[in-house]
């Protein structure tokens, strides 16, 4: 009996598992694509050319609503541009800056020292807070006698 004896072709086999590795890539790309656009194909055959009756109207609705009433809303925003919205009314004013210091003042086992200018504008902001209830209204501040002092650092923490 014969025998092959001779050395396999290498080269031949990887260039042929080559192709075919390719040529499975190339498909499945090409079936990919051609299944995405049946399917928006059909999607925009079922839903693309329906009209969204129901926004439409609440569109109309809600033009309406701004385009009529007291005050229309082109009229609303050329006043508010012109006068801004310090005399707008209390809904809209903006708030007093208010200082809070209490970030600064970290965390209450590990208190920080605020800085000094920070502190006073503090305790300067709290001297124009409004004025205190009467004396038979319930407040919701602690009493004067348990809470500290305004404007002085926390306590130094306690670590042995």
């Amino acid at each position: 009996m014969a025998t092959d004896k001779s050395e396999p072709r290498i080269a031949l086999i990887g260039k042929i598992g080559v192709l075919a590795i390719a040529t499975l890539i190339g498909v499945h790309v090409a079936l990919v694509a051609y299944f995405d656009q049946a399917a928006q194909a059909e999607v925009q055959r079922k839903y693309g050319d329906i009209k969204p009756d129901a926004l439409l109207s609440v569109r109309a609705d809600e033009k309406q609503r701004l385009t009529s009433g007291p005050m229309p809303i082109d009229q609303a925003m050329q006043t508010l541009g012109q006068k801004g919205r310090m005399g707008a009314g209390p809904a809209i004013v903006p708030a007093p800056e208010k200082v809070d210091i209490s970030p600064m003042q970290g965390w209450v086992k590990m208190p920080v020292e605020v800085p000094a200018p920070l502190a006073a504008a503090a305790s300067a902001a709290a001297s124009a807070a409004p004025a205190p209830a009467p004396a038979g209204a319930p407040s919701a501040a602690p009493s004067s006698s348990t809470a500290p002092p305004a404007g002085s650092a926390p306590p130094p923490p306690n670590h042995p």
